[in-house]
């Protein structure tokens, strides 16, 4: 049984029954920093069944034969072991096996040298079947070896022979003193009812000491973690995170590593979320009424201030304010600015968004009141503090000039037609200001469905594309596109990102609420910027399989692609996500809704992906089948 590593392990996993009646937050210490488990698979496992009903993966016999039965060459016979495995672990029968099952997983912590301990844990119980898996596993595996123990289980490590050759040539293995224990590498081990992989033989005690009751402490008891599992611990992936000892730990790892900064996404999160004050992390990942919900709450202390819950104080955020977002858009979503303090609470977000984006000069706090000195227009009161509502749209496609940056579709929902009046009025100002000019340009105007649009030319600006603004009643639009700014300005629900698509009502008092279109931003994400210049790689690889072998291997790339472009066209299919964020004391919570997930809903998505694996696969296996990485993932 030679299967590849990490394979092998989720087809352990999948198999091996689970103790019913144990809390797999039982083998966890309490000061485990982030936390995940699969809860009630009972109830989860025929939901995943729903996912796959009606793909190529509901039988994965007919699913790899029909690909063999295709072939053309040895690659594309014999290189199918990883989506046979797939198709195996959607099967029927190891779906049922699913219900069994009892696994999670945890990072620990960081070594001294700044490397993340994390292990996985997973309860198999008495039954003999899922000891033999496991057994077989440790057995089986090519070089696996015993490096250690931790009381008397022993533990498990990679380990390639030392061979030398006698003076006939015969090759010798160099066995006389046991493999030494890795600090830092994939670790195994097994004792009837728990099996365990991690990051070093520390990261796996730490699990098997408290199965075998020899460690005092673990996460079930710990404050933080009862109060989020009394609320998100329902059937699906459920998590945790208790975010100041992950920060305090995560910046030592830092320094350990000599990294004094971080991730920018792990800044951006600190200026905006001020660790001090989060205390937890939580939610959960689960299939409901035929779709897939996304929930995590953010526990805060009252005492410190926090920019971004300050922001999201608002109750107002409502459907009909998306009317003012032309689809198609990645993302559309209108934020309910808070009642109090709103001008204070807008402004002190703005300064901590460019803080994590590294800006630097003056702040927008700054900026404000410096332009409301020189312009002597009330930016923070007559225009901000005046503002119920904005609706960001981030656009699948803008006409834009070459080079020019895309920016996002603002559209300012104002307390009267004054406000909106003082917006059009105020824009020239803060143009020629951004620009330099000496005095506000003049703005040239086009009707366009009725909505007159105003437009500024985008000399001098940073974005390097004209400004245009519109208003109808008390909506103010402006951006990049003048047709968006008209179709935003006119508010036309049948042509908006709600208009067709059976978005629901939200509920009453949402701080946020919003679409997610799933086929744009997989688009998005998929899509490579051209490289320009006076030298343009070409793309391609070594010479193979003969004189054609640059050609085959273009034809490859060509096949893989053309899967790759079906795969991201299949999202197009499904309807948009909702998002919704609404503050509730000391809590902040964001919901994320994919309707129509299960029942086939993902059909052709599961069907288009496995087709690009399938590509991807003939191009990264040698022509005996076995996988390599030739040239990695687009």
């Amino acid at each position: 049984m030679n299967l590849p590593r990490w394979p092998a392990v989720l087809l352990l996993v999948l198999v091996a029954p689970a103790a019913r009646a144990a809390d797999p937050a039982d083998l966890f210490p309490p000061d485990t920093l982030v936390y995940a488990e699969v809860h009630d698979p009972a109830r989860v496992a025929p939901q995943l069944a729903a996912l796959v009903k009606g793909s190529v993966l509901e039988d994965s016999i007919p699913f790899v034969h029909q690909r063999k039965d295709a072939a053309k060459d040895l690659r594309d016979l014999n290189g199918k072991p990883e989506l046979a495995l797939l198709g195996l672990a959607a099967s029927p029968e190891l779906l049922a096996e699913f219900k069994k099952l009892g696994v999670a997983v945890g990072l620990l912590g960081y070594t001294a040298r700044g490397e993340p301990e994390v292990a996985l844990a997973v309860l198999t119980g008495d039954s003999p079947a899922a000891g033999a898996a496991a057994r077989a596993y440790l057995t089986l595996t090519p070089n696996l070896r015993r490096v250690g123990t931790v009381g008397p289980v022993p533990v498990f490590q990679s380990r390639t022979p030392s061979v030398s050759y006698d003076p006939m040539g015969r090759p010798q293995v160099q066995n006389d003193k046991p493999p030494a224990e890795g600090p830092h590498e994939p670790t195994f081990a097994y004792t009837p009812g728990l099996f365990v992989a991690g990051t070093s033989r520390n990261a796996l005690a730490a699990v098997l000491t408290r199965f075998r009751g020899e460690a005092k402490g673990s996460l079930s008891r710990a404050p933080g973690f009862k109060s989020a599992a009394a609320a998100h611990r329902q059937p699906g992936v459920f998590f945790f995170a208790n975010v100041p000892e992950f920060c305090a730990r995560y910046d030592a790892a830092n320094k350990a590593r000599g990294d004094l900064v971080g991730s920018d996404l792990y800044a951006w999160f600190k200026l905006m979320a001020n660790p001090k004050a989060l205390r937890t992390l939580a939610g959960s990942l689960r299939f409901t009424d035929g779709g897939l919900s996304l929930t995590v709450t953010g526990t805060f202390d009252p005492a410190h201030k926090v920019p971004l819950v300050e922001f999201l104080a608002g109750s107002g955020a409502k459907v009909e304010l998306l009317h003012h977002a032309p689809r198609p858009a990645v993302l559309a979503a209108t934020v309910a600015l808070p009642e109090k303090n709103r001008a204070a609470a807008v402004i002190g977000f703005l300064d901590s968004l460019a803080k994590a984006e590294g800006e630097l000069g003056r702040l927008p706090g700054e900026a404000v009141k410096e332009i409301e000195g020189k312009l002597k227009v009330p930016i923070a009161d007559g225009l901000i503090g005046r503002t119920r509502a904005v609706t960001v749209v981030l656009p699948a496609k803008q006409e834009l000039p070459k080079g020019a940056r895309p920016l996002p579709l603002l559209v300012f929902h104002t307390e009267g037609a004054e406000v909106a009046a003082a917006f059009e009025a105020f824009v020239p100002k803060l143009v020629g200001e951004l620009a330099g000019a000496k005095a506000p340009p003049e703005p040239a105007s086009e009707t366009i469905g009725g909505v007159k649009v105003f437009s500024l030319a985008g000399s001098g600006l940073p974005w390097k594309a004209a400004v245009h603004y519109a208003r109808r009643g008390p909506t103010f639009a402006v951006g990049l596109d003048r047709r968006l700014v008209a179709a935003a300005a006119a508010g036309d629900p049948a042509a908006s990102v709600v208009g067709g698509n059976g978005v629901p009502r939200p509920e009453e008092g949402l701080a946020v609420f919003g679409t997610l279109a799933p086929g744009e931003v997989i688009r998005l994400l998929s899509e490579r910027p051209k490289p320009e210049g006076p030298v343009v790689p070409a793309p391609g690889g070594p010479p193979r399989r003969g004189n054609d072998g640059q050609l085959e291997l273009q034809k490859e790339r060509e096949d893989e692609a053309k899967a790759l472009k079906e795969f991201v066209a299949a999202f197009g299919a499904l309807p948009p996500a909702t998002v919704a964020v609404r503050r509730a004391g000391d809590e902040l919570r964001l919901e994320v809704w994919q309707p129509k997930a299960a029942d086939g809903g993902l059909r052709a998505v599961i069907n288009a992906g496995v087709g690009w694996a399938d590509k991807w696969l003939n191009r990264s296996a040698d022509a005996g089948g076995s996988f390599r990485a030739y040239g990695g993932f687009r």
